[in-house]
C-alpha cells in the first residue's frame, strides 16, 4: 500500500505548483524506499516458508526468473500504454489524463486486492505477536476462568492441543496488527525495571513480587489503569519469553472479565495466574504448551518474534532461607 501511495505522490506532481513539487516527489520518494525496506525483511521470512525440503537457492532461482519475466511483461505493456496515450494526446489532452487516471487508479485497486489476498491466504508457522494472540487465546481463555476466584484452582485442562488452532485455522486481524504498531499496547514488552517498579507503593510489595518470580526469567507488574509490564532477564529463553507472554495475556484477560478487582496490590492476581501458567509449562502432565504448539504444526524450535523491547534485567535469582 505505501509503495502506491509513492505512485500517486509521482502521479500528482505534475499538478502541483514549483514551490511543493519537491516536497511531493520527495515524499513518494520516500515511501517507495519504505516498500522497498518492508519488502526486504520480509521475503526472507517467506521464503523460508516455502523452504519444506530445504531448496532454498531453487526457490530464489526461480523467484529471481519469475520475477525477471513479470518485468519484461510490464515493461512491455508499459510502452504500449505509452505510445496509445501519446496518440490520445494529440488529439485530446483531457482525455489523455482521464484515460491515465482511469487506468492507474484500475490498477492501483488491483495490485492492493491481489497483494491482500495474496497475504490472507499467507499460513506462516512461525509465532509474532499477533499470531500468538490468536493461537493461544483458547489457552489464555481457560486459564484466566481457572485463575478466577469463582472457580477452584484444582479444576484441570483437559487437553492443551483441544485449545490450539493450526496455522492454517488461525487468522490474523490486520486492524490489530495496525493498532499495535501504532498505539501503545496494554502488554509492554521488555520494559526497564522502574516502569514495574514505579507502581508498587511499599518495599513489601517490591519483595513479594521479586519472591513471586525468583525462579523465573521474567518478572512482571501491573500498572493503576491496568497495563501490563513484563522485564526479562538477560539470560531468557525463547520459552521464558513465551511465558511471560502467556501469563501476561492471561491477566489482561482476567482484568477484562472483572475477575479480579483492581486495586492496589495485585499481588493475589499474579499469583494465581503465575500458578496455572506454570502448571501448562511443566512437563508433569505429559504435555506442556510448546509440545501442544509443536503438535499443532507451529514452529516453535526457531526464535519468536513477540516483539520484545532491548531491556534485560538481572537480579540474584537465588532462593532466600
Amino acid at each position: 500500500v505505501i509503495n502506491d501511495v509513492g505512485l500517486t505522490l509521482d502521479m500528482i506532481a505534475p499538478y502541483v505548483d514549483k514551490e511543493h513539487v519537491l516536497y511531493v516527489t520527495g515524499l513518494g520518494t520516500i515511501c517507495k524506499v519504505m516498500c522497498g525496506i518492508a519488502a526486504g525483511a520480509t521475503k526472507g521470512s517467506i521464503t523460508q516458508h516455502f523452504c519444506l525440503r530445504g531448496n532454498m537457492a531453487d526457490l530464489n532461482a526461480k523467484e529471481g526468473t519469475q520475477e525477471t519475466l513479470v518485468s519484461l511483461v510490464g515493461m512491455l505493456l508499459g510502452i504500449t500504454l505509452a505510445r496509445y496515450l501519446h496518440y490520445l494526446e494529440q488529439r485530446d489532452v483531457s482525455l489523455t489524463a482521464t484515460v491515465s487516471w482511469t487506468i492507474f487508479t484500475f490498477l492501483t485497486l488491483v495490485h492492493v486486492w491481489a497483494n491482500y489476498e495474496g497475504v490472507k491466504v499467507l499460513r506462516l508457522r512461525t509465532l509474532n505477536r499477533e499470531r500468538a494472540s490468536v493461537a493461544l487465546r483458547g489457552i489464555v481463555e481457560q486459564l484466566a476462568t481457572k485463575s478466577s476466584k469463582a472457580r477452584t484452582n484444582n479444576a484441570s485442562i483437559s487437553s492443551l492441543v483441544d485449545f490450539i488452532p493450526t496455522p492454517e485455522q488461525t487468522n490474523e486481524s490486520l486492524w490489530a496488527s495496525t493498532q499495535t504498531l501504532l498505539f501503545s499496547p496494554k502488554i509492554r514488552l521488555g520494559v526497564q525495571a522502574k516502569h514495574i517498579l514505579e507502581n508498587l507503593e511499599s518495599q513489601d510489595m517490591i519483595t513479594s513480587l521479586m519472591k513471586e518470580f525468583v525462579d523465573e526469567k521474567y518478572i512482571l507488574g501491573i500498572s493503576r489503569g491496568g497495563g501490563i509490564c513484563v522485564a526479562l532477564c538477560v539470560n531468557a529463553t525463547d520459552q521464558d519469553e513465551l511465558k511471560a507472554f502467556i501469563h501476561a495475556m492471561t491477566i489482561q484477560q482476567c482484568v477484562e472479565e472483572e475477575s479480579f478487582k483492581l486495586d492496589n496490590d495485585h499481588s493475589e492476581l499474579i499469583s494465581r495466574t503465575h500458578r496455572e501458567v506454570t502448571e501448562v509449562f511443566s512437563t508433569s502432565r505429559g504435555i506442556n504448551v510448546l509440545d501442544g504448539l509443536a503438535y499443532r504444526r507451529w514452529d516453535v524450535k526457531n526464535r519468536l518474534y513477540l516483539g520484545y523491547g532491548k531491556w534485560r534485567l538481572q537480579w540474584n535469582s537465588a532462593k532466600t532461607e
